[in-house]
């Protein structure tokens, strides 16, 4: 074989010294080369070094200003309006009163110290700010360019138009503008508290009207957005705020203002009670046109709790006492507390017997002034007996055994349907918030000593708004509308987009047992023991209650009238309570049905309804 082409040492060391040079050369190259980068970075650093200063020196509020019109300058929430609430007669109830609340901005005033002198001393000057506190804002926030002060929040429009004619007289007054707000204002003040409400911390509708229309009473808020342009010029860009909505109610200011005026008279100077309530309502059509109780408080103060205690009796409260009686003090007895009502519930049982046609207007009842059922007796209101008494007299003399003979005609089944035809023991739906719906008992519960008492009125429970608005069906022929607070709805321009047109639930009755129950109304005030209810002039009827609270040992009783007028085609409807009255025999009925003529004798002109004498 031949040796020729054999690896040898020499050859091996031979390529490993060229492999050694060329590693060297790659390597000298390499620095070469980063340094020549290094060098050419450091060059063009040092070149945009000199670039930027230059510029800086050249340019600099130039580019500034364009940066600064890039960039926001404020985003204020501009409040709307909220709406109005008023009467059927446009009287204002409730009301956004218009406010202003200065903003200054420290970084204007900083760039020209004659400015900043001048603004200070103009805004101590004219709304009596402490000039020290608003140099130090200025300097602690040097940055800022919107500052608030509480004690130049809620300015008026005078004092805000005053102070704009100072800047527009000195144009050294700058950084100073003004944001709308506003404040809830109640004209009338406690008129129609209960009903109303008032505005909660969080500006939120709290109880009453206030409450239960709240979104249609609140607007949407807008956007003010500020900016610099390129010459250092403020520019401002606005987004409206839509102001809400006013809401027009069913009640006459006037009534209800007469209506409270005689409750606090009542209290004061009449006989006095534990609680007094009214309710006046259009039986046509639902309408509230009153509603009040002795519970009254100011709404531009809902927490001030003087208008119902003694300072002696509020300094004596715990906390937790005041806040419960702040919450009895703004709840609406009206709609929200229920009681037995006694022999005001009658009509409503002898309604139900003559449309079940198991009573005639002929039909007779004995009454010898108690009556067994079951295994106890269950005394007449007159303990001696009415004697022998037709359907109508009955109930213009108010006989608990009559009514107690009727109820066990009816049976329990049907009984139980008309109490719920009725409204009883379910909420109205009227358009307040806290209505309660009271206590009826089911068809399994009557038994008969229970059919007896609840058929004039005993053992169950009912509020006012279910007593009237079932009373109004009962005396218009038939037709149960749902009770409403508010009649209509209107934008900020004053234009209705909204009519709340009354709403025929159901029927309780026909026409002709209508007929009759007005009827037998009429001769329960003409003749009956409702005469102190009369109204000289005008056509009255009515029933009176005298509900025995429990416990019976006691002799406590909430006395009570219910009517309507005229009495053959009623406009107006009435509902009065006078519970607990401060006397030693509290168990007279007078002292409601005079209550109510007293207030029907005022009111009544003011609702279209004239004496005839």
């Amino acid at each position: 074989m031949s040796t020729y082409n054999r690896r040898t040492p020499y050859h091996g060391r031979r390529r490993r010294r060229r492999r050694r040079a060329r590693t060297k050369i790659f390597t000298r190259g390499m620095r070469i080369t980063l340094f020549v980068f290094f060098v050419l970075f450091l060059i063009v650093f040092i070149a945009l070094l000199v670039r930027i200063y230059l510029i800086n020196k050249n340019d600099g509020d130039r580019f500034r200003k364009a940066a600064l019109s890039q960039q926001s300058y404020t985003n204020t929430v501009l409040n709307y309006q909220r709406g109005a609430i008023r009467d059927r007669n446009n009287t204002t109830l409730a009301v956004s009163i218009r406010k202003y609340n200065l903003v200054l901005e420290p970084k204007t005033l900083l760039t020209n110290e004659e400015k900043r002198a001048a603004t200070v001393a103009a805004i101590a000057g004219h709304f009596g700010m402490d000039a020290e506190k608003l140099q130090t804002t200025i300097d602690e926030k040097p940055n800022s360019m919107y500052e608030h002060f509480d004690e130049l929040k809620e300015l008026t429009t005078e004092q805000v138009e005053t102070f704009r004619q100072k800047m527009a007289e000195d144009e050294n007054i700058q950084g100073v503008w003004f944001e709308e707000t506003y404040t809830r204002n109640y004209p009338l003040k406690s008129v129609g508290c209960n009903l109303i409400g008032f505005m909660s911390s969080d500006n939120q509708g709290t109880y009453g009207i206030e409450e239960s229309y709240n979104e249609e009473l609140c607007g949407t808020t807008g956007r003010e957005y500020g900016y610099f342009d390129a010459n250092m010029n403020l520019q401002r860009t606005i987004k409206e705020a839509k102001d809400g909505n006013s809401v027009i109610l069913t009640i006459d200011a006037n009534v209800q203002q007469i209506v409270e005026q005689q409750i606090a008279s009542f209290q004061k100077n009449g006989v006095g009670a534990k609680r007094v309530a009214v309710m006046l309502m259009n039986p046509k059509n639902g309408e509230v046109l009153a509603m009040a109780s002795d519970s009254t408080f100011d709404l531009n103060n809902p927490r001030d709790l003087s208008t119902m205690y003694t300072e002696a009796q509020i300094a004596a409260m715990s906390e937790e006492e005041k806040s419960d009686n702040l919450m009895a003090m703004w709840s609406n007895f009206c709609i929200g507390s229920a009681y037995e009502p006694g022999s005001t519930y009658k009509p409503f049982t002898v309604a139900a017997a003559l449309e079940e046609n198991v009573v005639q207007e002929t039909s007779t009842f004995t009454c010898t002034g108690v009556r067994k059922v079951a295994d106890r007796e269950i005394h007449c209101n007159n303990r001696s007996g009415h004697g022998t008494l037709d359907l109508r007299h009955s109930l213009m003399e108010s006989c608990n055994v009559a009514l107690m003979d009727i109820g066990l005609r009816l049976g329990s089944g049907q009984f139980s349907k008309y109490n719920r035809l009725y409204g009883f023991g379910q909420r109205t739906g009227i358009d307040l918030p806290g209505e309660t719906s009271g206590l009826l008992h089911t068809k399994e519960q009557l038994n008969s000593v229970e059919l007896a008492t609840s058929s004039f009125g005993q053992t169950q429970t009912m509020t006012m708004v279910q007593m009237l608005s079932g009373f109004c069906s009962l005396v218009n022929g038939g037709s149960y509308y749902q009770p409403h607070m508010v009649k209509e709805i209107q934008n900020s321009d004053g234009d209705v987009v909204e009519t709340i047109d009354p709403v025929i639930v159901k029927k309780t009755t026909s026409e002709g047992t209508s007929r009759k129950i007005r009827s037998y109304l009429k001769s329960t005030v003409e003749e009956g023991t409702a005469a102190p209810a009369k109204v000289k002039g005008y056509s009255i009827g009515g029933k009176t209650g005298t509900a025995e609270k429990r416990p019976v040992s006691a002799k406590k009783y909430l006395l009570s009238f219910i009517g309507c007028v005229p009495a053959e085609e009623p406009e107006v409807a009435i509902y009065v309570i006078v519970d607990e009255p401060r006397v030693q025999d509290q168990a007279h009925s007078t002292y409601a049905t005079e209550f109510s003529s007293k207030i029907l004798k005022k009111v009544l002109p003011f609702l279209g309804q004239y004496s005839s004498k």
